[in-house]
């Protein structure tokens, strides 16, 4: 009988016995290196097979046995991704700091699978991130495959899971000469706002625009970082300059932040019937089908393009561009690495457009 992994399982044992047939349960014992090997546990031993597999499934229902690893206990997307770093940075063929930088940016692609069981994951959820970012360069996808295919090779050869889901995936992406990223022209702008609550999803578009964040970033922005009367938001991800940054709302787009603003849900950003978006459901559910009603041939990236260039256009200050997009410093000599604008200015600036 083929039993789920970190059920445990009902073996036979050889010999004249009473009761030959044992419940036993493992656990994966990781050593500082992030080496792991598999302990073993007999619980209890029974004459006939249906006994010791009813003793394993109340068990499991409940019971508790410090050595077993439960399905509750056992390790999401993220802390497989931990586990492997920490393995893979113990052997002498290190990787490069470049390399691990584009690993980490790779890693959080996978963001909506980040809180998932490793065990649950299907092959399915894994090439639907993939799919969310097939406009991507071959780079971008190459990093993404060389992260699944270690994690998953990791975790089958420390017997975490049974298959290398990898296998079966399509790896797909944009060459640079086909890439769009174009800015929304100030006609198609009009036509997003003209728009406005008719077609599903247009004010995420329009945020967007007049935000420079990325679509992740908007997506993941908690309601808890949102302060409406002081007219900005904490969020931002992918670079340290980028990460947890101050986003000053431009006075257009304050009501439709508040529209969606709900004290009572995590993330600003939700979905009709109140669920939080990812990334892969709104290009698939949203973002395409918007571009298919208006006729806009955009990437989802477009938003942040479109806001560089309206605020180069208005002449707002350079650094305060940098800052708003989460741009690093470190190599700009004109400006200094240690620049600071207040969120007064911040305002100022991206009210320009």
């Amino acid at each position: 009988m083929k039993l789920p992994n970190s059920y445990g399982s009902v073996i036979k044992l050889g010999g004249k016995r009473r009761k030959p047939y044992a419940v036993r349960i493992s656990k994966l014992v990781e050593d500082d290196t992030g080496k792991v090997r598999r302990k073993y546990t007999y619980l209890a031993y029974f004459s006939k097979p249906e006994m010791a597999y009813t003793y394993l499934a109340e068990y499991n229902s409940g019971a508790v046995v410090p050595e077993h690893m439960k399905y509750s206990d056992s390790p999401t997307f993220a802390k497989m991704y931990e586990k492997w770093k920490k393995y893979r940075k113990s052997l002498k063929n290190q990787i490069s700091d470049s390399t691990w930088r584009n690993y980490e940016i790779a890693f959080n692609h996978f963001i909506e699978l980040h809180d998932r069981k490793f065990i649950s994951i299907r092959t399915n959820d894994l090439q639907q991130c993939l799919n969310a970012y097939n406009h991507k360069s071959q780079t971008t996808i190459s990093s993404m495959r060389a992260v699944l295919k270690a994690m998953y090779q990791y975790a089958k050869l420390n017997e975490y899971i049974d298959r290398d889901l990898t296998e079966g995936l399509v790896y797909e992406w944009t060459n640079s000469t086909e890439q769009i990223h174009d800015r929304y022209s100030d006609e198609e702008i009009k036509t997003l706002w003209s728009k406005l609550y008719q077609i599903n999803n247009v004010d995420i578009i329009l945020i967007m625009i007049y935000t420079g964040l990325r679509p992740t970033e908007l997506l993941e922005i908690q309601t808890e970082n949102v302060h409406l009367d002081e007219k900005y938001m904490v969020g931002g991800m992918k670079t340290e300059a980028g990460k947890d940054r101050i986003i000053p709302l431009n006075d257009q787009i304050i009501p439709l932040v508040k529209n969606r603003y709900d004290a009572n849900k995590k993330y600003l950003i939700n979905n009709k019937f109140g669920n939080h978006y990812t990334y892969g459901t709104y290009m698939d559910g949203n973002f395409n089908t918007c571009m298919g009603k208006f006729k806009m041939k955009h990437l989802p990236h477009d938003g942040r393009h479109t806001f560089a260039s309206l605020m180069d256009s208005a002449g707002a200050n350079d650094v305060c561009i940098k800052l708003i997009m989460g741009h690093s410093m470190k190599n700009d000599t004109t400006k200094g690495t240690y620049t600071h604008k207040t969120l007064e200015e911040l305002l100022t600036e991206v009210n320009k457009i």
